[in-house]
């Protein structure tokens, strides 16, 4: 008797035996807590402290080899560089690269200006791809992801055709080639460590002025703010400028590390993924992100509800008592 299924069915079923899923295996042959498995198609990674890994690497092939079960020559113990979807990561060195494979596709992609849609697609996919492995901020190259979205969306509409020349203006074509050159380059982005964050900034905005407050472990708050002296057109403007000031006005006290709070999800994506959908707040978080690159500094961005926001209420002119910071 024998058994069929494609091959994600059975990425699927041994995902759940190395996950511990409790209705696929059995407890005693599931992965110790602390080694973490990553399952794509045709690829498992497990990973976790060398012990652990080695001794359940050992366990899996033994479990393997004892139903006839093969698991690939393509495997490697031990290592600490590999490639696993598309990135080389050199643990040694805590940094991370193009695959040869995928840097080669990136290569071999043909000119904005001389591709069809179908192409334009592909590449500003692969170069989105390897932008977030590389750590290339995508503030610069706003108007070029901005032309592939409006040339994507013609097509959906049915405007133009899969095989229609991409027909983007010259100067996004130009900031096409400025970040495959970046991308070309390859060049290895080192992964800082991440420390536990010392202090939070909560920040808040409206149409009529901002404010922010700065927490640190100390307890010791500080208060900034006050109203525009340019009012902002639009909220995600004003939010992403609030950022910018508090950073500012908190400069010679930040921490190395620190958590930032604020209500607003298109800032709070774009922080984090580096890409703002909006040319609105694209000056700002390139100020944000200098700022930080220059001070050495390591943000994260999060997202906090208005009803939970000391800073909300004070940003609209509102009266602010200590009560209020201790409830919230």
């Amino acid at each position: 008797m024998g058994y069929k299924a494609s091959p994600e069915i059975l990425q699927i079923i041994i995902a759940s035996a190395i996950a511990e899923v409790t209705t696929v295996v059995h407890r005693l042959w599931a992965a110790p807590p602390l080694v973490r498995d990553d399952v794509w198609i045709g690829n498992i990674r497990i990973t976790g402290s060398k012990s652990d890994a080695t001794l359940w690497e050992a366990q899996v092939l033994r479990n393997a080899d004892g139903r006839h079960a093969t698991m690939g020559e393509d495997r490697e113990s031990g290592t600490t560089q590999y490639t696993f979807l598309w990135v080389q990561f050199d643990h040694a060195h805590r940094a991370v690269s193009l695959s040869d494979k995928f840097f080669r596709s990136v290569c071999a992609m043909p000119a904005l200006n001389s591709s069809t849609i179908t192409e334009m697609e592909v590449t500003a996919s692969r170069f989105l791809y390897a932008a977030a492995i590389l750590g290339t901020q995508l503030c610069d190259y706003h108007f070029f992801i901005k032309a592939v979205r409006r040339r994507l969306s013609a097509l959906n509409r049915g405007i133009v055709q899969e095989t229609s020349p991409t027909n983007v203006p010259p100067a996004a074509v130009g900031l096409g080639k400025r970040l495959r050159h970046i991308i070309e380059n390859n060049r290895k982005r080192i992964i800082k460590p991440t420390e536990k964050a010392s202090a939070t900034i909560i920040a808040d905005a409206s149409l009529h002025g901002w404010r922010a407050f700065f927490l640190p472990d100390s307890g010791d708050v500080k208060i900034a703010g006050g109203k525009w002296e340019r009012k902002p057109f639009l909220i995600m403007q004003a939010e992403a400028r609030a950022a910018r000031l508090a950073l500012s006005a908190f400069s010679a006290i930040l921490p190395s590390t620190m958590d930032f709070w604020v209500d607003n999800t298109s800032l709070q994506g774009a922080a984090n993924k580096g890409s703002p959908k909006s040319h609105a707040m694209t000056w700002e978080l390139q100020r944000i992100y200098e700022f930080l690159e220059s001070c050495g500094i390591q943000a994260s961005f999060a997202y906090m509800r208005c009803a939970k926001k000391p800073a909300d209420g004070i940003s609209r002119g509102r009266a602010f008592t200590l009560q209020d910071l201790a409830e919230r």
